[in-house]
């Protein structure tokens, strides 16, 4: 990687872009479009047509992994995501037959391939914690109280379902990379829920056996972990999982930048999509401070999480003029 940084933004194609919704109106189930694979490729490529972002993000969700284990999963205009009722205890894996679910998903890979070799694409799966936490709360939760109950009461079972994520989502990240991409992204989102013995056991343990399965796979595939809200959780996940990269929110200790320096750890991260909401000079000064405070690391400019819906274009455009401005000088 050489010295000038390169920008992504998590969830950079969808509902900011006026384009995609164009292609909302046509296509309403959510689900249907990630399993439809011109569209899906269409809908990654139209943030590179935009803003020429340095790498493609596979357009799909996490929660393709639910819905491939034989859940049902739905996506409600201004709820989110609803997932039916699942028996746990008579949950199998067949691996052939749950990936073929998502043979879409891999056709999609291939279209994109195909129409820009340049840039590096990223696939991704869900951390398996944060997977289990949808399947069990059947959606989004504001306390999490179900997850919670079920880690501490179903504490068999749980693992059991954890072992059953992790396979599923180590074969799938093989199948996206057998099928083209460049990159694997690990999205923990719901990793700062646990801490102590807990996170080790759902977060660090998990992610851990992907990062080592996949380099033992694809040693050339690089590797991107982000176990948000973890805090001081990072810098022990990161020395026990050893990403290529570290996706960092606004909370993670100082010894973080040290550790990633001597082991050649690239950073990403980590403005808050807020900023890029409200746009102006405090969007150019939060910019500028986070590029200062990361120049010493190798370093991938990136939200801290996701882009918002009612994100203006123009303050992306902003964002991307303002950090190849930074790269000149």
């Amino acid at each position: 990687m050489d010295k000038k940084t390169k920008i992504w933004l998590m969830r950079q194609a969808g509902r900011y872009l006026p384009e995609y919704q164009e292609i909302r109106k046509k296509e309403k189930n959510f689900m249907n479009l990630c399993f439809n694979p011109k569209l899906a490729c269409d809908i990654s490529l139209q943030p590179i047509e935009r803003f020429d972002f340095d790498f493609i993000i596979l357009f799909s969700d996490i929660l393709v992994i639910p819905y491939a284990l034989g859940q049902e999963v739905k996506f409600k205009e201004s709820i989110g995501p609803i997932l039916g009722n699942i028996n746990y205890e008579q949950l199998e894996v067949n691996l052939s037959q749950n990936l073929e679910r998502l043979a879409p998903v891999f056709e999609t890979i291939k279209l994109i391939k195909q129409k820009k070799k340049e840039k590096d694409l990223i696939g991704f799966c869900g951390g398996p914690f944060t997977v289990l936490n949808y399947m069990v709360e059947q959606g989004t939760s504001k306390t999490h109280e179900k997850i919670k109950k079920f880690i501490k009461s179903n504490n068999v079972l749980s693992e059991k379902i954890i072992k059953i994520i992790t396979d599923i989502s180590i074969e799938y990240l093989k199948k996206q990379i057998d099928s083209g991409v460049d990159v694997i992204k690990v999205f923990d989102s719901w990793a700062g829920l646990l801490d102590g013995d807990l996170y080790k056991k759902y977060i660090i343990e998990p992610n851990k056996e992907i990062a080592k399965e996949i380099k033992n796979y694809s040693p050339g595939t690089k590797q991107i972990f982000f176990p948000r809200g973890s805090k001081e959780n990072y810098f022990n996940f990161i020395k026990e999982v050893q990403p290529d990269v570290i996706s960092l929110d606004e909370e993670f200790p100082d010894n973080v930048f040290s550790y990633a320096k001597k082991n050649d750890i690239i950073l990403q991260g980590n403005l808050k999509p807020t900023a890029l909401i409200e746009g102006g000079r405090k969007l150019k000064k939060g910019i500028k401070n986070i590029l200062n405070k990361f120049k010493e690391n190798k370093h991938i400019f990136n939200l801290s999480h996701g882009v918002l819906p009612q994100t203006p274009v123009e303050n992306v455009e902003i964002l991307v003029d303002t950090i190849r401005n930074y790269n000149e000088t």
